[in-house]
């Protein structure tokens, strides 16, 4: 029994090792994939709501909402079964799905607009709303990313994405991180926008990291896959080495598997062929980097993988349905003169 037990330490040892090497692995493809969405994000309202209350976020954007004190339910689509949430839950939407918030069935929903109204401007002013009855206390926000990245990039989330807290309480990374949206919320410092802006897109990050590491459901898409070691492995590479001539044959060897085997498993954990997610890897990468200055058109090609700017030109164009050079005007344009609203808008 003695040499059973000490022969199955090193076992259990190395499976910890390898998960955490894995997970390591999965979070540095998370954080480069994220970071392409060009994600902004912006703390909405913070309300303190009375029975009876109801409130409705339309779609077209990506909401959050944290319940900081009482009870309510949440409704995303009128023919879905309302959520419980309770103080300490966050709850995050990431397609851009209408829903509501309510204390009880039956109770008045109006639009959150419309509550809002003069007040929107000064989205961290505390809003009361209600009938006077039972107090429920939230603050909600809203993400917005790049469009064309979004959606494939974020479909394989699920419609609604719920961290739940434990005795009213949340999780310790959304405590730390409400306490600092509630100091700047209060900070009359120069910055703070920005630095609220900055907070929610970390909420949102970390929301993802929490909901993979809690679930043993796999999400379809790349999220999903990056659980399977493997498979994982071969996400790593792609995103480590865009620039390496892989294939079929190159990525299966790299992760020791049979050529038509890794293919199967892929495309079933993926959705896609191997080829295709690095095309549009690539194509994300080099969008990032026609956004920034300095770098030609030509080495940004050599540094996502191609031999050619005119095959660059090819593959850009057919992802992201303009030119290069357009998309790099358009973007300096949009940096210079940007927009009021920018919204991702759902479009499964």
């Amino acid at each position: 029994m003695v040499q059973a037990k000490s022969a199955s330490i090193p076992t259990s040892n190395q499976a910890r090792k390898e998960r955490a090497e894995l997970e390591a692995r999965a979070l540095d493809v998370l954080s480069d994939v994220l970071g392409l969405l060009r994600l902004r994000g912006e703390v909405l309202c913070r309300t303190e709501l009375s029975a009876p209350w109801g409130l409705r976020f339309d779609s077209d954007e990506a909401y959050f909402h944290v319940i900081e004190r009482g009870i309510c339910w949440l409704q995303a689509g009128a023919s879905e079964e309302p959520i419980e949430v309770t103080g300490g839950d966050l709850v995050v939407l990431p397609h851009g799905r209408g829903h509501r918030l309510f204390d009880a069935a039956g109770s008045r929903v109006v639009p959150i607009m419309s509550v809002l109204g003069p007040r929107r401007e000064q989205p961290t002013g505390l809003m009361r709303f209600g009938g006077g009855g039972a107090e429920t206390h939230l603050l909600c926000g809203r993400f917005r990313f790049d469009a064309q990245l979004a959606m494939s990039t974020l479909s394989g989330l699920p419609t609604v994405l719920h961290i739940p807290g434990a005795s009213g309480r949340p999780p310790e990374w959304l405590e730390l991180t409400m306490r600092f949206l509630a100091s700047e919320a209060r900070s009359a410092a120069p910055g703070r926008e920005i630095a609220m802006s900055r907070l929610v897109d970390l909420l949102f990050v970390q929301t993802i990291r929490h909901w993979l590491s809690m679930h043993d459901e796999r999400p379809l898409g790349w999220i999903g896959a990056l659980r399977d070691p493997r498979i994982g492995s071969a996400l790593t590479a792609m995103h480590a080495n865009p620039e390496r001539p892989w294939d079929v044959h190159t990525l299966a060897a790299e992760v020791g598997m049979s050529r038509s085997s890794f293919a199967q498993r892929f495309v079933e954990l993926v959705g896609e062929p191997p080829n295709k997610y690095l095309t549009r890897w690539r194509v994300s990468l080099a969008a990032r980097l026609l956004q920034a200055p300095g770098a030609s058109i030509v080495r940004i090609a050599e540094r996502v993988g191609y031999e050619s700017e005119a095959a660059f030109s090819r593959a850009f164009k057919r992802y992201m349905h303009v030119a290069p050079a357009a998309f790099r005007e358009e973007s300096t344009q949009s940096t210079l003169h940007p927009p009021k609203e920018r919204r991702y808008a759902r479009r499964r």
